[in-house]
Formats: C-alpha cells, structure tokens, sequence
C-alpha cells in the first residue's frame, strides 16, 4: 500500500466523525477546520535550517497544543506525553537498528504497542488523544534530531509517520467507542433486571 494513503482514509473517517456525530458547538468546529488543514497541507513542507518539517507537523503541533492547555492538570499531560515521546522514539530507533525483529507491520506494532500506553496513562478519550498527539510529535522530532546528529537526513513528518499516527488515533477512537457501547449495554441490561424482579 502507497505510503500516505492510511493518513487520507483516517483524516477524513475523523472528519466524518467530528462533523457528522460530534454536538454542535466551538469545539466541533476547530476539529473539522484542524483536520482539514492537516490534509490540505500533506504535501508540504518548510526548511528550518538543516531540517525538512512537513507542514502538517507543525499544523498538528499548534493544535495540540491548544488542546493540553485546556485539560485540568497540564503537567501530568506534559508528563505522560513525555513517556509517550520516549517510548515512540525507542521503538523508532529499534527498527532503525534490528529491522528484522519487526515481525508485524510497523504501523500496526506502534499502533498497538503506544496505543495500550496511552490507555494506561489515561481513561478519558480527549485527554488520551491530547497524549498521543504530543507524544508522537515529540518523538517525531526528537528521533529526526537524533538520526541527524549521525550524518542521517531524515525528513519530520513523512507520510509514514502520519499514517503510524492516525492508525494510533484511530485504534483509541475504537476502544472508545467500544467502551461506551459497553457502558450502555450493561445500563440496558440492569435496567431489564429491575423491570423483570418489579414484575415478580
């Protein structure tokens, strides 16, 4: 598969999602204008000094950062985004170093694997994506500064790292969605339990 392709298919799946299922209001609006910024400029990148920085980085970035100044306790966002980074840029420096232990797909293994850290590190779904978000840009970064300081040009943001990263996002989303449709179901049943024992 084309590398980028998952990035396109899940940004606009969120999009969908946001515009079509989320509560009117500011909120909804800065996502769907967010999102469709980070698509629009896909294409392009800046040169900042010896460093190629894919726009949509620096788009997602921004946004981001708007998003953990809103949540209640910023420094354990700022902490758990860290371990997210650092986790991140291990596995990154992983494969660069035993490709061959990488017995699954690559997105699919960081998917997985930063996935379950962020869930871990949090039970609410806007903080989860705030983490992760942070998290993989963070590492993004701080991987590309580290493969540079070995003679190594390695551009910020390519597609691979954006499909890597929307897989995450979508892969939270999911376990999500999953979770209140369990929450409902259990309410659903207690509530027949109570019907069924006032009839007796």
């Amino acid at each position: 598969m084309e590398e980028g392709m998952l990035f396109f298919w899940f940004s606009w799946i969120f999009w969908i999602l946001v515009t079509f299922f989320m509560n009117r209001g500011k909120l909804r609006t800065y996502l769907a204008y967010w999102i469709l910024l980070s698509i629009i400029v896909s294409p392009f990148y800046v040169v900042i000094g010896q460093y190629f920085v894919h726009l949509t980085v620096i788009i997602l970035l921004l946004g981001t950062m708007v998003l953990i100044a809103k949540q209640p306790r910023i420094p354990y966002y700022l902490f758990a985004s860290f371990t997210v980074t650092i986790g991140y840029t291990a596995l990154l420096l992983w494969e660069k170093i035993s490709p061959i232990w990488l017995i699954i797909p690559r997105t699919l293994l960081i998917a997985v694997i930063i996935g379950c850290l962020v869930s871990i590190l949090s039970s609410y779904f806007h903080s989860r994506i705030s983490i992760c978000l942070f998290g993989f840009l963070s590492g993004e970064i701080i991987y590309s500064l580290i493969l540079y300081s070995y003679g190594f040009q390695e551009e910020i943001g390519e597609m691979q790292f954006l499909d890597t990263l929307l897989s995450t996002l979508l892969l939270l989303t999911i376990i999500d969605i999953l979770y209140k449709g369990k929450t409902k179901l259990s309410r659903y049943v207690a509530k027949l339990q109570t019907k069924f024992e006032v009839a007796k």
